[in-house]
């Protein structure tokens, strides 16, 4: 009786440190990466990956402690990620074609462009989306897959070669 009372205390002191450590990990990883000459939009995404990241271990780890066999929640997961991965295709595709945005960068925000039959001034820039404002003052939303499947005419770039 007193090892189950064990390991329930150590699986609730493995999730608290988890916790705690994963504010303390996703304040420094701010800290790094505004250091480097990462976008600003890239670095916002990656420090709010760390956090989750890390309490997701501390709970798969304090599982473990109580003796729950995570290789059979890890299989579980990994078939959940397969199904849901298949059901939202056009999400995924989003955010892969955000994160060759957000790299290659073939416009940044403020500048004024043309893409899928959009023209204005780009307002933002997510890992799913682009936001233009029309010279009539509509505000446009695309989603980056149809920015990526589209010529992009970057106004603002050629005015600087004139």
């Amino acid at each position: 009786m007193t090892d189950i009372i064990w390991n329930i205390l150590s699986a609730t002191a493995i999730l608290a440190a988890a916790w705690l450590l994963s504010g303390w990990i996703a304040d420094m990883t701010r800290a790094l990466l505004t250091q480097t000459r990462l976008d600003p939009v890239v670095r916002e995404h990656l420090t709010h990956i760390v956090r989750p990241l890390i309490i997701t271990v501390g709970i798969l780890a304090g599982l473990s402690q109580i003796g729950v066999d995570i290789r059979v929640l890890l299989a579980l997961l990994a078939a959940f990620a397969i199904a849901l991965g298949l059901g939202m295709r056009d999400l995924a595709s989003n955010l892969v074609s955000g994160a060759t945005l957000l790299t290659r960068r073939p416009f940044n925000v403020g500048d004024m462009v043309e893409v899928a039959g959009v023209s204005g001034i780009v307002q933002a820039v997510s890992i799913t989306a682009v936001t233009i404002q029309e010279i009539d003052g509509t505000q446009t939303t695309i989603t980056n897959a149809q920015v990526m499947n589209a010529p992009i005419r970057n106004k603002s770039r050629a005015a600087d070669r004139a």
